[in-house]
């Protein structure tokens, strides 16, 4: 019974593509260019419905033209159920492309696409030889000192992953450059349940903060809570590197 504890409950915690400026999980149309590559390392800590988790979720993306990417996004996980069983391992990985394919100030839509992989060990992910597929289409307004990021996304999980079938993601988010080396955002998301038997819709707020330490290097922190459906809290940290290949 443990066991089906956690593994519920990894299924609303698993990995998913870390997307935008990190801790913001509503992806921005802005790529690398070419040849430039961005490092990004997150870190997640969330607490909901008993259970514990920390993934630790980097991610590489490398310009191969100024309006597309290629991204790399493995995963590493560990949690506790709620009578304190514990599994870590590995998490699923995402191997996604992103692309700009409109741009006219203050206005820019794009297009992230890829797949989740099944690399998960211990049940924290996918069931083995199996994937899923996502779709997310970007829109961008900025008008300095404001930035306004939306997204409305599909997920495609397999038959035998316990997940509902199609998963319908629409999300919003709000940067304020404060100055030159501090960023506020704040971010709402919604969408359906992964639980197939819940047709609850889970409702969720971000805020953060991005700070620039030098030129190429931000830090950033952040704090998300449900505000419909799992009662779950998250804190997000991450440190972003970007340079010229």
């Amino acid at each position: 019974m443990a066991g089906v504890c956690l593994g519920a409950a990894v299924a609303l915690v698993r990995p998913l593509p870390a997307l935008a400026a990190h801790p913001l999980q509503t992806e921005d149309t802005g790529t690398q260019g070419v040849s430039n590559v961005e490092v990004e390392n997150g870190l997640l800590l969330s607490r909901g419905g008993g259970v514990r988790s920390f993934i630790y979720q980097p991610q590489l993306s490398y310009g191969l033209l100024t309006t597309f990417d290629v991204l790399v996004q493995p995963s590493w996980v560990r949690a506790s159920g709620p009578v304190q069983n514990t599994t870590q391992g590995p998490g699923d990985s995402n191997l996604d492309v992103k692309w700009r394919f409109y741009g006219r100030a203050p206005w820019s839509l794009g297009l992230r696409a890829g797949l989740e992989l099944a690399t998960a060990q211990a049940g924290l992910g996918l069931p083995r030889g199996t994937l899923s597929a996502h779709e997310l289409l970007v829109a961008t307004c900025d008008v300095a000192p404001f930035a306004v990021h939306a997204n409305l996304g599909l997920t495609q999980n397999p038959d035998d992953a316990g997940l509902r079938r199609q998963v319908v993601h629409m999300s919003s988010a709000l940067m304020w450059t404060v100055n030159e080396s501090l960023i506020a955002s704040a971010e709402a998301d919604a969408g359906s349940n992964t639980d197939r038997s819940d047709d609850r819709r889970p409702v969720s707020a971000l805020v953060g903060l991005i700070w620039t330490v030098m030129p190429g290097l931000d830090a950033d922190v952040g704090y998300q809570t449900d505000l419909h459906g799992p009662a779950l809290r998250q804190w997000l940290a991450g440190l972003t590197y970007r340079f010229s290949v």
